[in-house]
């Protein structure tokens, strides 16, 4: 059942399976629309209290600021945990499922406020595909065993697009789909830190080096 149908959010629920369906129809235009949305989407949970959560991010690719992740870590996410009628899963898991869009740099964005040091307390999980994704918050998500599969990481070169930019494919297991994008954010805070402190980096000892990659690997 539909229970709203915002200007860039449509939220359903299922009843039966107490669970509340968050589609983001097209993008907000700035962080006060996307509040204003994220408000909305609050506000229903709170009274249908649901005890599962889905967002399909297929069409989003906006990327909220820094300070809006955080408020929405502290005034979205976080009332929503501390209401307490959200399940766990079976693998302990909160059942709250994220199904990624084509940007994975939004779906990256999107992890960021759920990180270790959130306030708002969510284990949420990430899928690939919604089947999947309603299959876990089914509990029909069965792990086949990646032991007895030889299924290795594999990296192809695609060419070079239009404007000029190389084209790389990844193929990876389905089951190690949120370790794979934990790894491409990984890639980008180191690329993001090289960027901007470059000069300084050249500059430091070969000693001093290696302290900065140990306290980065610490981190993460």
């Amino acid at each position: 059942m539909e229970v709203y149908n915002g200007p860039h959010l449509l939220i359903k629920h299922e009843e039966l399976n107490s669970r509340l369906i968050s589609t983001w129809k097209s993008n907000p235009p700035d962080d006060v629309v996307y509040r204003e949305e994220l408000v909305e989407h609050l506000q229903i949970a709170e009274k249908i209290k649901p005890s599962q959560v889905m967002w399909l991010l297929e069409n989003l690719t906006f990327k909220p600021s820094d300070v809006t992740k955080k408020w929405v870590d502290e005034n979205i996410s976080k009332p929503i945990f501390k209401s307490g009628f959200i399940a766990k899963n079976q693998d302990d898991f909160d059942q709250v499922a994220f199904v990624v869009g084509y940007d994975v740099l939004a779906l990256i964005e999107v992890m960021d406020i759920f990180r270790e040091n959130s306030l708002n307390g969510f284990k949420p999980k990430y899928f690939a595909t919604e089947i999947e994704a309603i299959n876990w918050l089914n509990k029909e998500f069965n792990i086949k065993d990646s032991e007895t599969l030889d299924h290795k990481l594999a990296i192809t070169f695609k060419g070079t697009a239009d404007d000029g930019k190389v084209v790389f494919e990844i193929k990876e297991q389905g089951t190690k789909f949120t370790s794979t994008i934990n790894s491409f954010k990984t890639i980008l805070e180191q690329n993001h830190f090289m960027r901007n402190n470059g000069d300084k980096y050249f500059s430091l000892t070969p000693r001093e080096k290696e302290t900065l990659k140990c306290q980065w690997k610490c981190r993460n």
